[in-house]
């Protein structure tokens, strides 16, 4: 019944929010920081190309962007975060519910150009990846079975915001895949999954009575425990790229960051109240956003 009604008056619902809101733009680390590190580790084996780098940057923007607003349109229609949506136009500041795929299709349309474009530049290798990249960030949200209500969110996230999106913006540079890069992705990749079990942990009671997350099918008390445990393995990942010469020595000013996940770890410790819950996304983003601007100084230094 509420599908329908949901259905019936999509046209008439207006994101209450700004259009920049609608992008997600604390997420947005998911891609810039990877890309940053990539590219970095590429100038630390010779040079790199600002174009190539600049291009990278924008597609992968505008993928992640667009999987944003496919979560945003696709929870609506499955009856969650009514409160992000208005009927009253005059109130809102965002765009109408309706036209929300449109404009994430316009952003694929631009990267797949901007796609073509890098494989010409580098290796054809970005085609496939860049695909799988689209196909998977829209079935995250789409569908009678999206990925995200089957516990493969974190799955999802891991593979496409770290070994993915880290290594393309490596081998675009005119380099060759190996461990190296690999292993450097490997931060970015524990870190983008425990942003996202922090959102299903926070949304746990909401979720479980349509959706299965990782986090609802873990329980609160495993979820967390893994949550620790994704907090963890991006510092000693870094300490063993930095012992082994991997990455500067530099790199291990991501120690700053551990403030951050400490607090993120807080807003989730036994007893925690449901403000501290609610927080615990914003400690998770601003988490992200520390770790990886410093890791990247690290190695641009």
């Amino acid at each position: 019944m509420l599908q329908s009604a949901v259905n019936h008056k999509e046209e008439v619902y207006y994101y209450r929010a700004s259009w920049l809101q609608l992008f997600r733009p604390m997420t947005l680390t998911g891609t810039i920081t990877p890309i940053l590190v990539g590219t970095g580790l590429a100038a630390l084996q010779g040079g790199f190309r600002v174009d190539v780098f600049l291009a990278m940057l924008m597609a992968a923007l505008f993928i992640q962007s667009a999987t944003n607003l496919f979560n945003d349109y696709y929870d609506f229609q499955h009856g969650q975060d009514h409160d992000k949506w208005i009927a009253d136009a005059s109130a809102a500041r965002g765009p109408a519910h309706h036209t929300v795929p449109y404009l994430a299709i316009t952003m694929i349309c631009a990267a797949v150009i901007i796609g073509f474009w890098l494989a010409v530049q580098s290796t054809f290798w970005i085609i496939p990846a860049g695909i799988a990249g689209i196909i998977f960030g829209y079935l995250y949200s789409a569908g009678p079975r999206p990925l995200c209500s089957i516990g493969l969110g974190e799955t999802v996230a891991f593979t496409f915001l770290g070994p993915v999106v880290t290594i393309l913006s490596y081998i675009v540079q005119g380099y060759t895949l190996d461990f190296t890069i690999a292993f450097v992705s490997l931060p970015f990749a524990f870190m983008i999954a425990s942003m996202i079990l922090t959102n299903n942990i926070r949304d746990i009671e909401k979720d479980h009575t349509f959706r299965n997350t990782l986090a609802t099918l873990l329980g609160r008390k495993h979820a967390v425990h893994l949550l620790i445990t994704l907090l963890t393995l991006p510092y000693l990942t870094v300490l063993a790229l930095v012992l082994a010469g991997v990455v500067p020595a530099a790199s291990i000013i991501v120690l700053l960051a551990l403030p951050a996940a400490g607090r993120l770890r807080w807003s989730f410790r036994k007893g925690a109240s449901r403000p501290d819950e609610l927080s615990g996304m914003k400690w998770a983003a601003w988490h992200h956003w520390a770790f990886g601007l410093l890791f990247a100084l690290g190695v641009w230094l």
